[in-house]
């Protein structure tokens, strides 16, 4: 057949000078103290229509952004002066939409070599390894010291034939890994639009030299196809001899590289081996046919939190290290999520306990540093610090607080710095106060309304608690009750401390409702609660218990009406009780409730209030005989106000009982102007009209 034209856009422009020189790559020195899975190259493992395994190639899982970064900082232990090796590098990248062939990317302000690799693999369904193999391949990247601006620009000779300038829309290193990768995600999905085939018999050329000839080779599988499309030579026998070094003028170098490269750095890329030091384990737990399975990556040695090494397998990933043993994470949401916070390479360290699980399906795995949990609605979540030593303490995965249904977070709200984590049973707050569970309740939902710990209620304090008038719960702010009626409402600032000063529940009890304000008569605010109303206006807070004051209070219009606030509070006697309003008193007794105002109501309060008078008996009278006049009742005396003059109060006696007797104001003596004086049994007391005098026989009047 007629030697196939490469359709690959990305043959480096200096290849032809590569296929007749020494390639300039280096072997893989181990890291440090960690003995290398992979073994040196052999020419007798070639073959030429079986470069690399379909599954290892397109394995867009076989490392993470981590792995990738200290795999680089292994091959460089430092840049020549004036020069960013790959494994500092680092650049702004753009955003590219979806297609066919890749998911698209999401740009950055700065992403490092590293991240690129990683994402862009995820993106375009390729090997991490690939790509790396693939750099070094082409630019030598991976290993250079004092890489070029060149290399760079061309690191994956994408865009750049044998036979033509690069192509500038595709320079650099971002779009160079982007739409090389992207090519053979082409090639992958369009097998039958290129020269190169799997599953037939290809004639290959050895050289860009036609005259060099051709090797008659089946390809066996499309990821061989797609290296032969993207590097359309196969190694000649000088080639393979010298599998380190140079053939002769006929030789190519490119497939032979990439394949001993990936065998060098990473083992057989035709299949996967169990790491030896995996063995044991791995045998006790069935091997191949047990949970774990096969092996599906190359072992991957970590330098981080102390040295270990990483397998994937079918089932899930090995992981051995010296501060966490062998242990297996099965593929799940755990490892998804212990993947997520870096694995070994982070914070979370090693593991070191086995998966286990409820049969509700929640599971749980413990980390040297931190313990993960997971559920089928939430995922998985670590916990962290003192979070996960209280989640221990308190019985883990089956005690008190369930599995972590969301990240632990860190706040500093006004309230205070807390760590807070959302469990099962609810939201777990660790501050000041200590840990305390806000459970996922009535109160819990008030409490996330107002802005949990970051709005006026601020964390909680106190424990959940349910008693005979509700449930409740303090915060740093205030509180939160549930009553089975009313529901829950929050008690907040100045109205928290008093609803705490009171006695809580078994003080004024649950809130009835939430906290409003009014700007009537000054302006205020008023609660209800199970006992009655708060009152709070700039006065002070007071508080109007449910019963005879607070119904008339209520049914004259409260704060609004002819009352306005509270500003003192109610007291009682075995006479009844009375409690003052900014406009009146209101009292209640055996007799009523009744209202007092005005200068009435200023002298009762002058004169000793409920200690002076005790409560009102009735309603003020106003009387129109001898001028006219208030008056009003109370547990020790009258109380009376002529038209334009003071109010003059009358102790029950002698005299008052003989005047009301004969007709009060209606008779000559018109209304009291003055109280009463005694002395030795004697009193006397001044009428409009005339003088009252009492003694021991009796009560005489006489005209003044």
């Amino acid at each position: 057949m007629t030697a196939p034209t490469s359709r690959r856009t990305g043959v480096s422009r200096r290849r032809a000078a590569m296929l007749v020189v020494v390639a300039m790559i280096a072997v893989l020195v181990p890291l440090a103290s960690a003995p290398a899975p992979a073994v040196a190259a052999s020419a007798a493992d070639w073959d030429a229509g079986y470069i690399i395994d379909d599954s290892v190639f397109y394995d867009s899982n076989a490392m993470t952004s981590y792995d990738v970064q200290a795999f680089l900082d292994g091959k460089v232990s430092s840049c020549s002066a004036g020069y960013t090796c790959l494994k500092s590098y680092g650049q702004s990248t753009a955003t590219i939409a979806a297609d066919r062939y890749c998911d698209g990317y999401r740009g950055s302000a700065y992403q490092t070599a590293a991240q690129i690799i990683d994402a862009v693999a995820r993106s375009c369904g390729i090997s991490q390894r690939a790509i790396l193999v693939l750099l070094e391949k082409e630019q030598g990247l991976v290993s250079s010291r004092a890489p070029s601006a060149w290399a760079y620009k061309a690191a994956m000779g994408q865009g750049c034939p044998d036979t033509a300038p690069c192509d500038p829309s595709v320079a650099g290193f971002f779009y160079q890994v982007y739409y090389g990768a992207r090519q053979f995600e082409v090639y992958r999905l369009n097998p039958d639009s290129f020269g190169y085939r799997a599953g037939r018999t290809n004639n290959i050329l050895y050289n860009p030299k036609v005259s060099c000839g051709t090797k008659s080779v089946y390809i066996a599988n499309q990821a061989t196809a797609a290296l032969y499309i993207y590097t359309p030579y196969t190694p000649n026998a000088a080639a393979l001899k010298n599998l380190y070094g140079t053939g002769d003028s006929c030789s190519a170098y490119g497939n032979r590289n990439f394949w001993r490269l990936f065998t060098d750095w990473f083992g057989d890329p035709r299949r996967y081996t169990v790491l030896d030091g995996f063995l044991s384990y791995y045998n006790a737990n069935g091997g191949a046919s047990g949970r774990i399975g096969s092996p599906a990556s190359y072992p991957v040695f970590v330098e981080q939190n102390g040295q270990g090494w990483y397998q994937r397998f079918t089932g899930g990933t090995l992981y051995g290290s010296y501060t966490g043993g062998t242990v297996f994470v099965p593929k799940g949401a755990i490892l998804d999520g212990y993947d997520r916070e870096g694995g070994p390479y982070q914070a979370m360290g090693w593991p070191n306990g086995e998966q286990r699980c409820t049969t509700a399906g929640a599971c749980v795995q413990s980390f040297v540093s931190s313990v993960m949990t997971s559920t089928k609605t939430y995922g998985a979540h670590a916990l962290w610090g003192g979070v996960k030593d209280h989640w221990l303490k308190t019985g883990g995965l089956e005690g008190s607080l369930g599995a972590a249904v969301n990240t632990m977070v860190y706040s500093t709200p006004a309230a205070g710095p807390a760590w807070v984590q959302n469990f099962q049973s609810g939201v777990l707050v660790q501050s000041a106060a200590g840990f305390v569970l806000v459970p996922y309740s009535k109160i819990q939902t008030v409490w996330a309304r107002n802005g949990s710990g970051q709005g006026a209620l601020g964390w909680p304090t106190t424990a959940y608690k349910c008693e005979a008038v509700g449930c409740s719960q303090r915060f740093t702010g205030g509180a939160v009750t549930d009553e089975k009626v009313y529901g829950a409402h929050a008690i907040v600032g100045g109205f928290g401390a008093e609803w705490t000063a009171r006695g809580g529940m078994s003080g004024l009890g649950a809130a009835l409702n939430d906290q409003s304000t009014s700007s009537a008569r000054g302006g205020g605010s008023l609660q209800n609660f199970s006992a009655g109303i708060l009152a709070g206006t700039s006065a002070g807070r007071f508080f109007v218990p449910y019963g005879p004051i607070q119904r008339m209070w209520s049914a004259n219009g409260a704060e609004a009406g002819a009352d306005g606030w509270p500003v003192g509070a109610q007291e009682c006697a075995p006479s009844g009780c009375t409690q003052t309003f900014q406009l009146s008193v209101l009292s209640t007794s055996t007799w009523g409730t009744y209202s007092t105002f005005g200068s009435l109501a200023s002298t009762w309060k002058s004169s000793g209030g409920m200690a002076g008078f005790g409560p009102a008996l009735n309603s003020i009278r106003f009387g129109t005989a001898s001028g006219g006049a208030w008056s009003q009742h109370y547990a020790t005396g009258v109380l009376t106000q002529r038209v334009g003059g003071a109010p003059v109060f009358s102790p029950y006696g002698p005299i008052i009982d003989m005047w009301y007797h004969y007709g009060a104001e209606t008779t000559w003596l018109g209304w009291p102007t003055a109280a009463p004086t005694c002395d030795a049994g004697s009193c006397v007391q001044q009428f409009q009209n005339g003088v009252a005098r009492s003694n021991g026989g009796g009560v005489s009047f006489s005209r003044s």
